[in-house]
């Protein structure tokens, strides 16, 4: 059921760096329910199928966004991807003097009533005269073993495998396609970025990993403790939930009004953006324990009903208004590490609308700017 409903703001000036808000709870259920095929799953993932997507990567060299060795490997990605089975699309873009691909494989939900997407996600580029073992050849090896053992199984919501470019140069691989996918109107539920996943080199470091989660997505870090400590005596791995890292690419997508969060290994990886970025330089026990788990939790995430989704659709994001007329796009894109990306800027008075997505009756709806509340407003 969607429902819109639209109190009036008296603003002279309002900026808000999130202005499309999504908030989504998950239902309770019992794990057990898909207990058997995500075990299944897990168990597929072994030290060959990992290591075999990882050693193909490195053979195409340094990708530095743009080169002729980027361009190979999003190839590659691409073609695996569609002998995988999966719907494959390569979302070309261009920004700020770059230009490349992201490879998108797209597993299909088969609940008919929902729209959600989860993104699970890392990126192939890295800086110039590095293999970029860890950093993020671990991640992307992680995805594309994942999608060719859960393309096997199905699941109630849709799951996007993408490798992005663009991310060492200012993650704008990542940005256009969160900007894209804004402007399209996907429903993106939570995105699951891998960013160096491939080492450990202490006791406490080999048993967790770390999701760095924004102020708005700590239910994806919560929920991710739980599955991971639900599915332990398979993995033998805990998350740890941090504070937010804005340098990857999940963040475009906060910055867009989705949720996401930055998943990386506990130690600290000495060799990153480095010529010693190699696959010496990898913990292979702990890259193939870190793709089980997070397997896992993505294939719970998209398994789960989700009970409700709160999203703002206007004022919209990244614009400029005068009162409720949009008068040109902000999308600011190169101001990232600013905290400027996607912000919306509003002159005046304005009508906030927002569609609620719940097939339960709802009570009220209340509007906060910062935490701090406004209004509410009643069916």
């Amino acid at each position: 059921m969607n429902q819109k409903i639209m109190p009036f703001l008296l603003c002279f000036i309002l900026v808000c760096s999130t202005v499309s808000l999504v908030s989504s709870t998950i239902e309770p259920k019992s794990l057990t329910a898909t207990t058997t095929d995500i075990i299944s799953m897990i168990q597929q993932v072994n030290h060959s199928v990992v290591y075999d997507f990882h050693d193909t990567l490195m053979g195409f060299g340094p990708r530095y966004t743009g080169s002729d060795n980027c361009s190979a490997a999003a190839q590659w990605i691409e073609d695996e991807f569609q002998a995988m089975g999966l719907d494959t699309n390569v979302h070309a873009w261009e920004y700020n003097g770059f230009s490349s691909q992201n490879i998108v494989a797209t597993l299909p939900g088969v609940d008919p009533d929902s729209t959600a997407e989860i993104l699970m996600t890392a990126h192939y580029d890295c800086t110039p005269g590095s293999l970029g073992a860890d950093d993020d050849g671990s991640g992307v090896a992680a995805v594309m073993a994942a999608a060719s053992i859960m393309n096997g199984y199905s699941f109630n919501h849709t799951i996007k495998f993408i490798a992005f470019s663009g991310e060492e140069v200012g993650t704008y691989g990542s940005f256009c396609y969160a900007r894209d996918a804004y402007a399209n109107g996907d429903n993106i539920y939570a995105v699951i970025n891998l960013d160096m996943i491939g080492w450990a080199n202490s006791t406490k470091g080999g048993q967790f990993l770390r999701f760095h989660c924004p102020d708005r997505s700590w239910w994806i870090g919560g929920q991710a403790q739980d599955i991971a400590e639900f599915y332990h005596e398979y993995t033998n791995l805990s998350v740890e939930t941090r504070p937010n890292y804005v340098g990857a690419d999940h963040q475009p997508f906060i910055d867009y009004g989705f949720d996401g969060v930055w998943i990386a290994h506990h130690d600290g990886h000495p060799w990153a953006n480095s010529p010693e970025d190699t696959p010496e330089h990898l913990n292979w026990t702990y890259q193939v324990k870190a793709t089980k788990a997070l397997l896992a939790i993505v294939a719970e995430f998209a398994s789960q009903p989700i009970s409700i989704q709160v999203m703002f659709t206007s004022p919209e994001e990244a614009r400029l208004y005068l009162f409720d007329i949009p008068l040109f796009p902000l999308h600011l894109g190169k101001q990232w590490y600013k905290g400027l990306r996607g912000t919306t800027v509003i002159l005046g008075r304005t009508t906030v609308t927002v569609n609620v997505l719940t097939e339960k009756p709802i009570d009220r709806v209340i509007y906060c700017i910062d935490g701090n509340f406004i209004v509410s407003r009643s069916q």
